[in-house]
């Protein structure tokens, strides 16, 4: 009988790389086992990393909105604060800049790092912004953080491309769920919101356990979520499913209609800069602000968790235009200067306008407000799966039906556009923007394909208002266009 090792010979000496094939798929489960210990331990890391940053910082955000609640007029000193704080993000070390999600997103997908200075300004700028009343979010610096934290450990740890930008996105994917308490869909989000139309599947492990993990951390630090479980479920009939299709279709809009604004306040607070200097743009936002906070309500200035508490609570809103003003002051701090997150703004407009639509859709003021937190969400930001899940971790699982027909709704609604514009994004429906990936680069230079992979931005004010009405009113060439592709 021959040996086993020289019957192996004999059959593979012929081909050498048959052979070669089999044995590198004897060795691949192996391979895997070993891979996937790997990104746990480095997973769970980051995890607890940014997880103890995110506490850090939502704990420090509390205390001083709670120092800042017991000063009455507090949003007087807007005009000032935005100034410096735009002087102190535009102005000192000025090429560190990537203190912002869209900053984040365009990093990751060209393959670039994140300095320890952008951590730093996004961390302490973003409180400044929120406390002396800009309307910003809190999860912009906590992502943010997590990505920065995450790009400076892998380069330590001299990794690879490819694994530098997995870190990265754990990191994200961290941030986003210590921040909202959503362990399962903010790690989702993290993966979703890069690249509409692809999920990068083979991050999807390190993310979730990222994502868990700094959860974990920070419910033991003693972060406080929103959690509110909806007890209304109706019976399932075909007018409450046209109803919640209707629901859908209108967060659509609303998210379409956020997106336009935020794009042309900046358009509008860039020609006042040429105009009158940073601090004439700044003076102006923080006036308008100002006047909207004092003769409107200060609910909508700052982070307004009581505008999102009350609709979900069925409390009754102040006004049924609460949603616009949200958009207002969230478009006018981010382009006179104000440094933060948006989703946190959106989980406002979601939860505002959901509750003014009860009424007249005759649906419960608490589910629609929920159904509107997740929906526009998912149409401003194009993540209708991570939405989706998010309404199930918030407010329990009756509700998913639902949530996900609005957020798939809302998400179609708003077509290519998003509020991030360095976002990607290639699906079948023809979103076609940012199809081609970045060149890989080293760490630390511009990819080569930079130009392709950004958005062009109209900087003129007569240009932008012709792109904003070419958005919401088509004309007949548009629609031929669209029915070519």
């Amino acid at each position: 009988m021959l040996d086993k090792q020289h019957v192996v010979q004999k059959l593979f000496l012929r081909d050498e790389t048959n052979f070669a094939n089999i044995i590198y798929m004897l060795d691949e489960p192996r391979n895997n086992v070993l891979r996937i210990i790997k990104w746990f331990i480095l997973a769970t890391i980051i995890g607890v990393v940014v997880g103890v940053l995110d506490a850090a910082f939502l704990k420090l955000l509390e205390n001083a909105i709670f120092v800042r609640n017991q000063i009455p007029f507090f949003y007087l000193c807007l005009p000032v604060a935005l100034y410096m704080v735009a002087v102190l993000a535009l102005k000192a070390l000025p090429k560190h800049k990537d203190y912002s999600t869209d900053a984040v997103i365009h990093k990751i997908n060209s393959y670039l790092p994140i300095s320890l200075v952008s951590i730093v300004k996004g961390f302490f700028l973003s409180i400044v912004t929120i406390v002396v009343g800009g309307s910003a979010g809190k999860e912009a610096p906590c992502a943010d953080v997590g990505a920065g934290i995450s790009s400076w450990i892998s380069r330590v740890l001299h990794m690879n491309l490819e694994d530098q930008r997995k870190m990265m996105i754990c990191g994200v994917s961290a941030g986003f769920a210590g921040v909202f308490g959503v362990p399962i869909s903010g790690a989702l989000f993290g993966l979703e919101v890069l690249w509409v139309g692809h999920i990068f599947y083979e991050v999807m492990f390190p993310a979730l356990v990222a994502g868990i993990t700094a959860f974990q951390v920070t419910s033991y630090l003693g972060v406080n979520y929103i959690y509110h479980p909806i007890h209304f479920v109706p019976v399932f009939s075909e007018q409450f499913f046209l109803k919640v299709i209707v629901a859908g279709m209108l967060f659509g809009l609303i998210s379409l209609l956020f997106i336009e604004l935020l794009k042309f306040a900046r358009v509008i607070f860039r020609y006042i800069r040429r105009k009158m200097g940073l601090f004439g743009s700044c003076f102006i936002g923080g006036l308008l602000l100002l006047l909207i906070g004092h003769f409107i309500s200060p609910l909508y200035l700052g982070l307004g968790m009581a505008g999102i508490d009350g609709p979900l609570s069925g409390h009754a809103l102040q006004s049924p235009f609460g949603f616009l003003y949200k958009i207002i002051t969230t478009s006018i701090t981010f382009a006179a200067g104000g440094i933060g997150g948006v989703v946190t703004p959106i989980f406002f407009v979601g939860a505002q306008a959901g509750a003014a639509l009860s009424e007249f859709l005759q649906v419960d003021s608490a589910t629609l407000a929920a159904l509107g937190v997740v929906a526009v969400l998912a149409g401003a930001a194009n993540t209708p799966l991570a939405a989706s899940i998010m309404a199930i971790e918030l407010f329990g699982p009756a509700i998913a039906p639902y949530a996900t027909v609005a957020c798939v709704l809302s998400f179609l609604i708003t077509g290519q556009q998003s509020i991030y514009a360095n976002q990607r994004i290639t699906w079948d429906s023809g979103k076609t923007v940012n199809e081609h990936p970045s060149v890989p680069v080293q760490f630390g230079r511009r990819a080569t394909d930079h130009a392709v992979q950004v958005r062009s931005r109209k900087t003129l004010l007569k240009k932008a208002l012709k792109e904003l009405t070419r958005h919401l009113i088509p004309t007949t060439k548009d629609i031929e266009n669209t029915k070519k592709q």
